[in-house]
């Protein structure tokens, strides 16, 4: 029987999960996605929104409500049937998961051989064409290691393409790239959105979900807090990340910083790629506590420094001595581009 085109292809009513110990990851969450959008989840790091990733994929269930892709109630279906199932799913996780010991062809191919329906000629042509689309053919003979940050991200996304998803998601796409590369990975996912295929990115980058102007969904809390056609990471958030708004006070107050319109670019459209490094590194150097504190709340990247607000930073036990460190070190990184 033919699907019914006017449902949604991801549907969550009032869907709740709850971990031992009473922790709360998703409280009551209810969205739906229509086929063919291209969909941006954004919110803070413990936000609920690699839950529902987990959720949808039914590598859990959840504690209460209802999820469906298409008309088939994800939660039901049995262990035999999931396989074919997620053939209709395209995910790039943010490890990636690519097999380190195969090369970027071999990664491909695996995706390809795993339904055993092909023939060799079938599973070479696709992969030529698979290669082509995400501009990897004079790379293909590589192995992961050998591979650029952005290289290794457009493999996983050609292997998430191998089964020609209905869906795809990608978690944190560009959370490690420069900008030139974080550019690259979203024109394969526009390119992919205009095919037909519905996209959903789940992502910290706010400069690339301001630009793009598609339908945003905040999160917060485990709840969904915004959703807008064509809005930006800042208002879906219902805040700016505190560091943006603190630069930007502090451009117009101090002479040897940049201008208050050029810090709040900067801070906006540097994109971490090795650049995490060093920060990370400036923070250890500076306060060893604070390094490991950071660490042990999954802060491990200046984007997610950003995309902290100083409420939330209070909460979860910072001094005030070691917020000044932080806004110091990210101050001086991008005085330093």
């Amino acid at each position: 029987m033919d699907k019914d085109m006017n449902l949604p292809i991801i549907n969550f009513l009032d869907v709740s999960k709850v971990y031992a110990g009473g922790i709360v990851a998703l409280n009551k969450v209810t969205f739906a996605v229509e086929p063919g959008e291209f969909t941006f989840i954004v919110g803070p790091s413990g936000a609920g929104k690699s839950t529902l990733i987990s959720l949808l994929i039914k590598e859990e269930n959840p504690s209460d409500g209802k999820i469906y892709f298409e008309d088939i109630n994800v939660p039901s279906i049995p262990r035999k049937l999931l396989s074919v199932y997620r053939q209709q799913l395209g995910i790039v996780f943010q490890d990636l998961k690519l097999i380190g010991s195969k090369t970027v062809r071999e990664n491909i191919q695996f995706a390809l051989e795993i339904t055993n329906s092909r023939k060799n000629e079938e599973i070479d042509e696709t992969t030529n064409y698979l290669l082509d689309i995400v501009n990897l053919k004079g790379r293909s003979h590589l192995f992961p290691e050998e591979l650029s940050g952005g290289e290794k991200q457009r493999v996983a996304i050609a292997r998430a393409l191998a089964n020609d998803p209905k869906l795809f998601i990608a978690d944190e796409p560009t959370g490690n790239l420069d900008q030139e590369n974080a550019e690259e990975i979203m024109n394969i996912l526009k390119a992919i959105n205009e095919w037909g295929t519905t996209v959903v990115v789940i992502t910290h980058d706010n400069a690339i979900v301001d630009r793009m102007k598609r339908r945003v969904i905040g999160m917060n809390q485990g709840a969904i807090v915004s959703d807008e056609k064509s809005g930006e990471y800042k208002t879906q958030t219902g805040r700016k990340p505190s560091f943006l708004k603190r630069l930007n006070e502090k451009a117009s107050t101090d002479d040897d910083t940049k201008d208050k319109e050029t810090v709040l670019h900067d801070t906006k459209e540097h994109k971490i790629d090795r650049d995490v490094d060093p920060v990370i590194h400036e923070i250890r150097k500076r306060d060893k506590k604070l390094a490991k504190k950071l660490a042990k709340d999954g802060i491990d990247s200046l984007e997610k420094i950003l995309d902290e607000s100083e409420e939330e930073l209070i909460s979860k036990g910072y001094k005030k001595k070691q917020m000044d460190i932080l806004e110091n070190v990210v101050k001086n990184y991008y005085s330093s581009k």
